[in-house]
């Protein structure tokens, strides 16, 4: 029952995560990139720029809508998520390696989503201490992450795993957030579209857990960890 809980509560809190990130997005693309529309017109092009990136805002940048404050709380609701995703994905308590990326990749979500508010907030970035290095951390720990929980992970809760690796930001750097000029359109909402069909997946995975007790025994007993009730 503690198990089925705990993915209902981190599914909300990733469906609400995605759902902020796609306003985030559409403050951005609404006005300037119909959904759909020719990514090639000219302000559609404009709009494109790097100048106003929202996530994570750096220097030169120009502010458009609400979009980094929706992106700061959607980052500070995934940090929640993440505190405890490895419950969630696996029901196994994280071994101490984990568990000090995962301290590591939260504090770096907590840092970038407040920064990322406060820009929005103030109209101009605001970099706190070792900003580089937080940037650092929250692109390639989760991701790194994920997959660790994701070999762990099955049914339900490994689709959540998979989506919720495709929304990361670095996978995104490599593939839907590339556009002709710089940024795609829509590329975030595609990353908060991602992120709720994860909180779904972890819904899923609480209504249908009961339906493979015999495995998860078996994966507890390898690997020596607690494993929640469900």
């Amino acid at each position: 029952m503690a198990l089925r809980v705990l993915r209902v509560v981190v599914g909300v809190l990733l469906g609400a995560s995605g759902a902020l990130m796609y306003a985030a997005s559409w403050q951005r693309w609404a006005d300037a990139c119909p959904w759909g529309g020719d990514v090639d017109d000219r302000l559609c092009t404009i709009r494109q720029d790097h100048l106003y990136d929202f996530l994570a805002p750096t220097a030169p940048w120009e502010p458009v809508g609400d979009a980094a404050q929706l992106a700061g709380w959607s980052l500070l609701v995934l940090a929640l998520a993440f505190l405890l995703l490895p419950w969630a994905l696996t029901g196994l308590r994280p071994g101490v390696l984990s568990a000090v990326a995962l301290a590591g990749a939260v504090l770096a979500l907590v840092v970038v989503g407040l920064a990322t508010l406060r820009s929005g907030l103030t109209g101009a970035v605001v970099e706190p201490m070792a900003y580089d290095l937080v940037l650092y951390v929250w692109l390639l720990v989760p991701p790194v992450l994920l997959v660790r929980f994701a070999v762990a992970a099955r049914g339900w809760s490994l689709a959540a795993a998979v989506f919720l690796i495709l929304a990361t930001p670095l996978v995104a750097a490599f593939s839907y957030a590339v556009g002709s000029y710089d940024a795609r359109p829509w590329w975030e909402a595609i990353s908060g579209v991602l992120t709720a069909i994860a909180g779904l997946c972890l819904l899923g995975a609480a209504a249908f857990s009961g339906r493979s007790r015999p495995h998860e025994s078996a994966v507890t007993v390898a690997s020596g960890g607690s494993r929640l009730p469900s």
